[in-house]
């Protein structure tokens, strides 16, 4: 866990443990001036150093040289302002889901496992790609000084600020995920044991000797003469459907136990408010950004001879992977969230209960009216739809982009 500590230490807004970063803001700080050094110097450096703007017209070399350092910036202001309030209410919203159902030993290290992994990716595709550029900078281009050098590591910089927001997100992502998971798994069970209950209600009568006592004491009131008083057994006995069934004391009626899922779900809801005032602006901006990079890379291999097509690769392996990644956990957190719907519906239909299907009918109005989704700032969903729409974008963009090249060779 030493790599995730560092890394968010550096990079991130919040540290592993959901406290506040006391580096943010003296980084942010550095973070923009290197923003803003890249911004005036990048025409510079990309046309001397990889001659885009022999393929690419003045117009969209712009576009491409600047599009890192102005998301980088964008998104670093807008998650440092909204930084404290929104951690401090995702923190607190974990703390009292988690004060209903405490995290068990399995599902914290499902969580430090998956966090591992998905820093560790992260930095297995930015580190390399990143170190082989300024390689390639100082072995194979001689007209290359210090400026283009500095250049290359801010660029390694926003890179980095950028990817470990990004880890921050998903990892949130995970752990909503699982308290969902956590709250459809007890609607499962729930569901299961009132199946059970209406086709086998006998299969939970106690012994006969309890059933006798049971139905001895609802008669009489109290012990027959000559028989001494007998201390209570060690579940309490109810009626249910004229049979006797006996429950732990600890074991909630139906409805209390809708209730409790009820509240635990919207507390999980809440945190997903949480995280779309946090994140939402820079994921969008993440998603523009490796959207665009990674059609411009495309692009350039195809009409121009890169010094590397691995260095190629690496880089368009990095942007898909942290496509996805934002992506499809957020899309499978959204499904499990709504999962609940179906569930509930189910139970609903066999219960008899009026006051249990009360519950039922509120904890589903309560889920069809918030938001589960997550959102770049209300701009787009982040789902699979949005792999499916950049897949078209990137397609006609490269159409028209290579009919332009067409036409400014003939």
């Amino acid at each position: 866990m030493w790599l995730i500590r560092i890394f968010w230490a550096l990079c991130g807004v919040f540290t592993v443990d959901m406290s506040h970063n006391r580096f943010q803001h003296a980084y942010s700080a550095l973070l923009m001036a290197t923003c803003v050094y890249n911004l005036a110097n990048a025409s510079y450096v990309v046309c001397k150093l990889d001659h885009w703007c022999v393929t690419f017209s003045s117009t969209l070399t712009a576009v491409y040289d600047r599009v890192l350092s102005s998301t980088a910036f964008l998104s670093r202001i807008a998650v440092a302002y909204e930084c404290e309030p929104n951690v401090s209410r995702y923190r607190a919203t974990i703390r009292a889901f988690e004060a209903y159902s405490p995290p068990s030993a399995a599902e914290l290290r499902r969580h430090g496992a998956f966090t591992l992994t998905v820093v560790a990716a992260c930095l297995a595709v930015i580190v390399p790609a990143n170190a082989v550029s300024v390689y390639y900078l100082c072995r194979h281009e001689p007209d290359s000084d210090a400026s283009f050098v500095v250049y290359h590591v801010f660029t390694c910089v926003q890179n980095l600020s950028m990817c470990c927001v990004e880890t921050q997100f998903v990892v949130q992502c995970f752990k909503v995920y699982t308290k969902f998971r956590g709250v459809n798994d007890d609607l499962k069970r729930l569901k299961d044991e009132n199946v059970n209950r209406s086709v086998y209600p006998f299969m939970q009568c106690p012994a006969p000797s309890s059933a006798s006592r049971c139905r001895g004491s609802h008669r009489r009131g109290r012990p027959a003469a000559g028989h001494s008083q007998r201390p209570p057994p060690p579940s309490a006995v109810i009626y249910d459907r004229d049979f006797c069934r006996a429950r732990p004391p600890s074991c909630r009626p139906m409805a209390n136990a809708v209730e409790l899922l009820r509240i635990k779900h919207w507390l999980v809801r809440q945190s997903i408010d949480a995280l779309n005032s946090l994140f939402g602006v820079h994921m969008g901006l993440s998603v523009f950004c490796l959207w665009l990079m990674a059609l411009f890379n495309v692009y350039y291999e195809m009409f121009y001879d890169y010094r590397s097509e691995l260095l190629v690769y690496c880089w368009l392996l990095q942007y898909t992977l942290r496509l996805l990644m934002i992506i499809l956990t957020a899309h499978f957190t959204t499904k499990q969230a709504l999962e609940a719907k179906s569930l509930i519906s189910d139970t609903n239909n066999g219960i008899m209960d009026s006051s249990t299907k009360e519950e039922l009918q509120l904890f589903m109005n309560q889920i069809c009216s918030s938001s589960t989704e997550f959102n770049a700032y209300d701009l787009f969903t982040l789902n699979t739809q949005v792999i499916k729409s950049a897949i078209a974008a990137g397609a006609t963009c490269l159409v028209i982009l290579v009919q332009y090249h067409s036409g400014k060779n003939e």
